[in-house]
């Protein structure tokens, strides 16, 4: 963990807001929500930099406001990415053990773990983590821990994830624009599960959705490990758009509808005759206006849910996760998402929000602060080069643990170019 009263800082970059989390440790090793900072983004969309010069004022924004509300200093921080170019592939590597009585050692692990690393990928792309799937003991799958176990033959497959270096460097360098050192890089899936995920429904199987503004990452879990990640470029962002349209007013006034009115619940008929969407002129009673907007946003939450489902198929893990969805993120606010996603999953679901941690209840009990504070999180365990995925949870400095950590070096490297 980080010293007492040590601040550490998440910065997530998002298409609709940019977060900015203080946090620190306390005495009983519990994370508290010092200070919070939240400003709208411009010169970002769906994860990626369109306008740096824009994207590094709303992150400086951000940041000034947090830095405000816990009159703290911030000069470097852990920052997420996501993307419709991050992706993951799985690298099995085996080795054979030829230590007296085939003990597998430390060193056998620590060997292999190195070898596995050496995942070929594309010049253009880089490594962002490398996360421990299973070890395989002898042909024996699932193996949690194997130092101490007697074999011929240890295997383990990483999944590895990556992202395209160019669009990764825009976003460090929208930081770095504003003289904020990068401790490390994040992907968002993964720091959103750290935030709103138990240890139970981590080990059973469980999916994560994380639906943003522009972005809706996924994150499947089993035997405690991540086996699963992808971002879809699609969010609530396409729901104010069809809004907009659909009803024929600004973005604006369609993204305030969307979050005060809009609803996808089974029994909104019962209720539309009791409901004021506000002073919207068009030339239809209160009843039609409803039916419209119920439709506009049904059409769109079932259409990006049935996306995130194809996906998740065409791996066969819809039968592997017995604890369901849990759904966070902005777009998890929208009323009736849960029954709607559960009667399209076939599956049991739950909204999430950040647990397990102190501070402003704004901030702990809200889904848009998911990924913000699973940042600070998994912050935590880096800190003292934990990777949450890593062989019995050890906490013990590691090469595996500084393998990945090198990428970011790379890219501090490359930023000046």
């Amino acid at each position: 963990m980080p010293a007492k009263d040590e601040n550490i800082v998440g910065i997530d970059i998002g298409t609709t807001k940019v977060i900015t989390l203080i946090g620190t440790v306390d005495k009983n090793n519990v994370l508290r929500i010092k200070g919070s900072g939240i400003s709208g983004s411009k010169g970002i969309k769906k994860g990626l930099i369109i306008d740096i010069n824009e994207a590094s004022r709303s992150i400086l924004e951000s940041i000034e406001m947090a830095e405000k509300s816990t009159k703290a200093f911030v000069d470097s921080a852990y920052i997420g990415v996501t993307g419709k170019h991050i992706s993951f592939l799985s690298n099995l590597c085996e080795i054979d053990i030829n230590s007296p009585n085939n003990i597998i050692r430390k060193s056998d692990v620590d060997r292999l773990i190195s070898m596995a690393n050496r995942v070929s990928i594309s010049p253009e792309h880089e490594i962002i983590h490398t996360l421990i799937k299973q070890f395989i003991v002898d042909g024996e799958k699932g193996i949690i821990d194997p130092i101490g176990l007697s074999a011929g033959k240890l295997a383990v497959e990483l999944l590895a994830i990556y992202g395209t270096t160019s669009l990764i460097n825009n976003i460090v360098n929208s930081v770095k624009a504003n003289k904020i050192g990068i401790k490390d890089i994040i992907v968002e899936a993964l720091a959103s599960s750290e935030a709103v995920l138990t240890p139970e429904e981590k080990e059973s199987g469980v999916i994560l959705l994380d639906i943003g503004g522009g972005t809706t990452d996924v994150a499947i879990y089993k035997n405690k490990k991540m086996v699963f990640t992808h971002s879809l470029p699609v969010g609530g962002d396409l729901i104010t758009n069809d809004i907009s349209i659909g009803l024929n007013i600004p973005f604006l006034r369609a993204e305030e509808i969307k979050k005060k009115f809009a609803n996808v619940d089974y029994n909104f008929y019962d209720t539309l005759n009791r409901i004021n969407i506000g002073d919207i002129k068009i030339d239809s009673n209160r009843t039609t206006l409803n039916i419209r907007l119920y439709n506009i946003v049904n059409c769109r939450v079932k259409e990006l849910l049935n996306l995130v489902k194809e996906k998740i198929e065409g791996y066969d893990f819809m039968h592997r996760v017995p604890c369901g969805l849990v759904l966070t993120g902005g777009t998890s606010l929208l009323k009736g998402i849960a029954p709607l996603a559960s009667s399209i999953f076939n599956l049991p679901v739950r909204l999430g929000a950040p647990y397990d941690i102190d501070g402003p209840p704004e901030v702990i009990n809200n889904p848009i602060y998911s990924t913000g504070v699973g940042l600070l999180k998994y912050a935590c365990q880096l800190e003292n080069y934990v990777n949450i995925s890593q062989i019995g949870e050890k906490k013990e400095k590691n090469n595996f643990a500084r393998k990945f950590r090198e990428f970011i070096l790379k890219i501090l490297k490359n930023e000046s170019r």
